[in-house]
């Protein structure tokens, strides 16, 4: 089993949000700003800020997205 892939082009979302009505708009302008622009994952941790969490627990084993999706597909 495996999920389906579902293209939705950026034009037609961004009309979406500014179409949709409170609160989804902002839902949809979150799953865009996260997923179509990645704006929470390509960033980097400087120290005067906080340290990435396995500094902080180096015992702690993490789970994988990858891991996750085996488990629910």
């Amino acid at each position: 089993m495996s999920l389906g892939k579902i293209y939705i082009p950026e034009e037609q979302l961004l009309k979406q949000i500014q179409e949709a009505p409170v609160p989804i708009n902002l839902f949809l302008a979150i799953n865009h700003s996260v997923f179509v622009k990645g704006d929470q994952t390509n960033f980097e941790i400087e120290p005067p800020f906080g340290v990435e969490a396995s500094e902080l627990y180096p015992d702690v084993r993490y789970t994988t997205v990858e891991e996750y999706l085996d488990r629910f597909v």
